[in-house]
């Protein structure tokens, strides 16, 4: 299921064809899981749910592809059913899996870096180089991220009795941090440079605070205020402004400071694109396409901006239904900022961080919803294996 997510795979037509084989035997034994796993979905569950029938509705609508959201459909439904039958009997394999199999495929893509640092096959769609992680070179980083959230998890599950396996994922997360650093010095990706950045400086932000509790408790909540607060910032001014209107101040902070041009590598004319085929179709969007429909219309393979992706493919049904989802994750994750024990709520803080990280990352670049479901998994799954009392 991780291969499934994060390789591509689209070069290797036998290895594409036994994953998928792979995914359509799990079904059943997803389902088997589900019926015998005990307790209700959570409200995090039913926000996933209610996202997937608004953008079945909207492809229903549109007469579009209708099975590419199935197939991610089950995607996601397999993860779920497979991490919540592990959580609920209080197993952490699902963190300690997902970390080590992430490991492996970036220790691997690293070793075809240093043989091919241009890439391994040229994608015809649009005629760029594509790697074995994440097939474009900025999709990388949600492989290098995913793996340092799940171990950041992990480790502060893990019991402090557990001394060999501490150190052991101790040792995972230096590998990786290290092997992350490595690709995206030989990539050059800057979304995921930044993503990655602001996980770990939130990773040594939670230490603080564990550390210091009594002092900086509210150094959480004022960080997670201000990133936000930069989120939508950012996102008001590089997305959705008049990119005809002049702004010298911002000009010389980005062309000077940042040392970027003003289209962010020609994203600003993707974003016009799809906010003018967005404003043809508001209310349902265009439903789920192929490749060569969003070369054709937007001149790249996505509109490089999550909102924008939404709106283009649902509209503002879909984008109510993802915005509801949110919502019931906030809350969600607000249980755990006041719950008794500090390992909740430093899991709580980890999660939380890593969704408006991910958000973030999702200003330029955009990454399969697949992808993104893992973290509200982990929000809905997570408060089955947390410690009862307010031990440390």
């Amino acid at each position: 299921m991780l291969a499934r997510g994060f390789l591509f795979t689209g070069a290797l037509p036998l290895v594409h064809f036994a994953l998928l084989a792979a995914k359509f035997a799990l079904v059943p034994v997803a389902v088997i899981l589900v019926l015998r796993t005990p307790g209700k979905p959570t409200a995090v569950d039913l926000g996933l749910l209610v996202y997937a029938v608004a953008m079945y509705v909207c492809c229903l609508i549109n007469h579009t592809q209708i099975l590419t959201i199935t197939l991610m459909a089950l995607d996601i439904f397999i993860f779920w059913a497979l991490c919540r039958w592990f959580f609920v009997r209080r197993s952490l394999f699902p963190l300690k899996a997902t970390t080590l199999i992430l490991l492996v495929f970036i220790a691997l893509n690293f070793v075809l870096l240093l043989w091919r640092p241009g890439g391994l096959w040229k994608y015809e769609v649009n005629g760029k180089m594509y790697f074995l992680l994440g097939g474009n070179y900025n999709n990388m980083g949600k492989a290098l991220f995913f793996a340092l959230v799940s171990n950041m998890l992990l480790l502060r599950l893990l019991p402090h009795d557990e001394y060999r396996q501490r150190w052991f994922y101790r040792v995972v997360l230096v590998t990786l941090v290290l092997l992350s650093a490595a690709t995206l010095v030989i990539v050059g990706s800057t979304t995921s440079f930044v993503g990655i950045s602001l996980i770990l400086a939130f990773g040594v932000l939670m230490l603080l605070t564990a550390y210091h509790r009594s002092r900086l408790s509210t150094l959480r909540i004022l960080s997670v205020v201000l990133f936000v607060a930069v989120y939508f910032a950012l996102q008001s001014w590089a997305v959705f402004r008049d990119q005809d209107t002049d702004a010298p101040r911002t000009e010389y902070f980005v062309e000077h400071v940042l040392k970027k041009d003003l289209t962010f590598t020609l994203r600003t004319h993707v974003w016009n694109a799809s906010k003018r085929l967005i404003e043809r179709q508001p209310v349902v969007g265009y439903g789920e396409h192929d490749d060569q429909w969003y070369q054709l219309e937007l001149e790249g393979l996505t509109t490089h901006n999550l909102v924008l992706h939404i709106l283009l493919k649902g509209g503002w049904v879909c984008l109510s239904a993802f915005i509801l989802l949110l919502l019931t994750t906030h809350l969600h994750l607000s249980s755990l900022a006041r719950h008794s024990s500090p390992v909740a709520r430093d899991v709580g803080f980890i999660l939380l961080f890593a969704l408006w990280t991910y958000l973030f990352m999702q200003i330029f670049e955009t990454y399969s919803f697949y992808s993104m479901s893992i973290l509200f998994i982990y929000v809905s799954c997570l408060g089955y294996v947390l410690p009862e009392t307010s031990d440390n």
